[in-house]
C-alpha cells in the first residue's frame, strides 16, 4: 500500500526516546495502556498524549498515525485495537516478551527483514550504510516511495534495537542473526536461497504456503493459485524439471510421479507456511538482481568460476557480470542469457544507465580459456540492433583475438555503437583494487574515441556552408542575363556540339 510520503511505516513520533517516560517506565507499554483506555475516541487519546507527553497538538496526532494503518498497523482506521495490538497489549507486563513480538512483526509485516538485508547488501558491497543509502535501496530493489527527509527505517531500526535485532544509533550497524531466526523461523542462508529460486519457483512454493497442506497434494492445484493469485504462467510440460525439482533439492517438498496422474507433492519439515509466506512475500516485491550476486567479492568470483559445479560456475559469472555493471552504476534491466543455463560458460545481461540520457549496456562474459573471435562480437552486433543499445561491454577471460579486435574497430568505425573490451588479467586485479575496473574502461573509452574521431570531410561547418551559399548567389547574379536570354534562344544548345 503506497502511503503519503513513505512506503515504510510512519512512525514519526512513535518511536523509542522521543515519548519521555518516567524511570521505571516503558514507552510502549504507555502508549499501548493509553490507547486501550481510549479505543474508539481518537481525539481523547490525542488529548492524553498532549497532556501527558507533547506540548505541540502535531506530535501528538503523530503518535496516533504510527499506531495506526500508515504506521505499525497497532490500531485500526476506528481506533481500535488490531490483532497485534493486541497481543502486545496482553504482553505489556512482560516487557522481553512484547518487545520480541513487536520485533518479530515489524520484520514479518512492515518491511523490517528488507531492511536488515539491505543493510548487509551494503555492507557486502563495502558501500556506507547511513540511512541515505539504505532508502535509496528501498528504492531501487522495491520501488518504494520514501520522502528524502523521511526518518521512518532509523524509527523502525530503533524499535527492533528493543529485542536486540540490531544495534542503535550509529551508523555502523550490528545484526544478530541469530535473533532474527528465534523470531522468525529462518536464517540468512534459507533468505538467499529463496532469492535464488526463479519466479515461477517462488510462486508455487508461495501457493503451498497459502494450502499448507497436511498431506500429499496433487501438483496442478498450487500451480493453478500460483498462476490466478501471482500471476505467472507454469507450463505444465517440464514442470518437474522446472518446479518441482529445484524445490526438492532446496528441501522444502518431496513430490512422486504416479503414472497417468497428476504428480504428488509433499511438504517436508523445512516447510513452514508461517515462515515462508512473509518472507516469499517480501521476495515477490523485490525486482532486479538476486542477493547471493550482490554479496561475493571478486576472489570469491574467481573461485567459483573455477568450481566443479556447473551451477557454481553460472551463478559466479552472472555475478561478475552484475557486478562490474553495478561498479560501473548500471540499473540491473534483465538476463538475456544466465550463466547457470550455459554450464558457467558464458552469460549475458542488459543493465541500464538512467542519467541525463538514457544508455543502455549489454554485458557479455565468457568463462573460457579460448579467446574471443569475430563470430563472437558478430552476434552481440546484431543482438544490439534488437535491444537498442548503445555500448556491448564484453568480458573475456581467455583474452580477445585480433580478428575480434579488428572487426570490432570496423563495426564502431560504420555505427553508432561503442565495443569495450575487458579481458582476464584485468579481472585479477579487481579485487584489490576497484579503481581498476573505472581505468580500464577509461583506456577503452579513449581508444573508441580515436576511432570514431572525425575528420575534417565529415564535418559541416558553419563558415564554410555561409560562403558556399554567397558563391552561390554571386553566381547566378553574374550569369543572370544570360539565364534569362537562355528561353529566347535554341541555337546555345547546339553551340556545344
Amino acid at each position: 500500500m503506497v502511503r503519503k510520503d513513505t512506503d515504510l511505516p510512519f512512525g514519526d513520533a512513535f518511536s523509542p526516546n522521543q515519548i519521555e517516560v518516567e524511570d521505571g517506565e516503558d514507552e510502549l507499554r504507555a502508549v499501548l495502556e493509553l490507547a486501550k483506555e481510549h479505543e474508539w475516541d481518537p481525539e481523547a487519546f490525542d488529548q492524553e498524549m498532549r497532556e501527558q507527553f507533547f506540548s505541540t497538538p502535531d506530535r501528538a496526532k503523530n503518535v496516533r498515525l504510527g499506531l495506526g494503518p500508515a504506521g505499525y498497523d497497532i490500531v485500526d482506521e476506528d481506533f481500535r485495537f488490531t490483532e497485534i495490538g493486541e497481543e502486545l497489549y496482553e504482553l505489556r507486563d512482560d516487557l522481553e516478551a512484547m518487545y520480541d513480538r513487536f520485533a518479530k512483526h515489524i520484520l514479518q509485516n512492515e518491511h523490517g527483514l528488507k531492511g536488515i538485508e539491505i543493510v548487509e547488501d551494503l555492507q557486502a558491497q563495502g558501500r556506507r550504510t547511513v540511512n541515505e543509502n539504505v532508502k535509496e535501496e528501498f528504492r531501487e530493489q522495491y520501488d518504494f516511495h520514501i520522502n528524502e527527509s523521511s526518518n521512518h527505517w532509523s524509527q523502525m531500526r530503533a524499535w527492533m534495537s528493543k529485542a536486540g535485532v540490531v544495534n542503535s544509533g550509529t551508523h555502523h550497524y550490528d545484526i544478530d542473526r541469530s535473533r532474527i531466526e528465534e523470531l522468525i523461523g529462518v536464517d540468512s542462508e534459507d533468505i538467499l536461497e529463496l532469492d535464488e529460486l526463479e519466479d515461477e519457483q517462488q510462486a508455487f512454493l508461495r501457493a503451498l504456503a497459502l494450502i499448507d497442506p497436511d498431506g500429499p497434494i496433487k501438483n496442478r492445484v498450487p500451480k493453478a493459485i500460483a498462476e490466478e493469485a501471482y500471476g505467472v504462467d507454469i507450463r505444465q510440460s517440464g514442470i518437474s524439471k522446472r518446479i518441482l525439482n529445484p524445490l526438492q533439492e532446496a528441501g522444502y517438498i518431496e513430490w512422486e510421479h504416479v503414472s497417468g496422474k497428476p504428480n504428488l507433492v509433499t511438504t517436508t519439515e523445512k516447510f513452514d507456511a508461517e515462515v515462508l509466506r512473509p518472507v516469499l512475500e517480501d521476495l515477490a516485491e523485490r525486482t532486479g538482481i538476486p542477493r547471493a550476486v550482490l554479496r561475493l567479492s571478486f576472489d570469491e568470483i574467481q573461485e567459483q568460476m573455477d568450481a566443479d559445479s556447473t551451477y557454481e560456475r553460472g551463478v559466479a559469472l552472472e555475478t561478475l557480470t552484475v557486478k562490474i555493471g553495478r561498479l560501473l552504476g548500471l540499473d540491473f534491466a534483465g538476463w538475456r542469457v544466465r550463466g547457470r543455463e550455459t554450464a558457467g560458460s558464458e552469460v549475458d545481461v542488459v543493465m541500464d544507465d538512467v542519467g541525463v540520457t538514457f544508455n543502455r549496456f549489454q554485458i557479455q562474459c565468457k568463462n573460457t580459456k579460448d579467446q574471443l573471435e569475430a563470430k563472437h562480437i558478430a552476434r552481440e552486433v546484431g543482438l544490439s540492433r534488437t535491444l537498442q543499445t548503445n555500448t556491448i561491454l564484453m568480458v573475456a577471460r581467455g583474452g580477445v583475438s585480433s580478428k575480434a579486435e579488428q572487426y570490432a574497430n570496423r563495426v564502431m568505425q560504420h555505427e553508432n555503437i561503442a565495443i569495450l573490451f575487458i579481458r582476464g588479467d584485468d579481472l585479477d586485479e579487481f579485487d584489490g583494487n576497484e579503481d581498476h575496473l573505472l581505468t580500464t574502461l577509461r583506456g577503452e573509452s579513449r581508444r573508441v574515441k580515436n576511432l570514431k574521431r572525425l575528420g575534417r570531410e565529415d564535418l559541416v561547418d558553419e563558415d564554410e556552408d555561409e560562403e558556399m551559399t554567397d558563391r552561390e548567389e554571386e553566381a547566378l547574379e553574374k550569369y543572370a542575363d544570360q539565364i534569362e536570354d537562355g528561353d529566347d534562344s535554341q541555337e546555345s544548345l547546339d553551340e556545344f556540339s
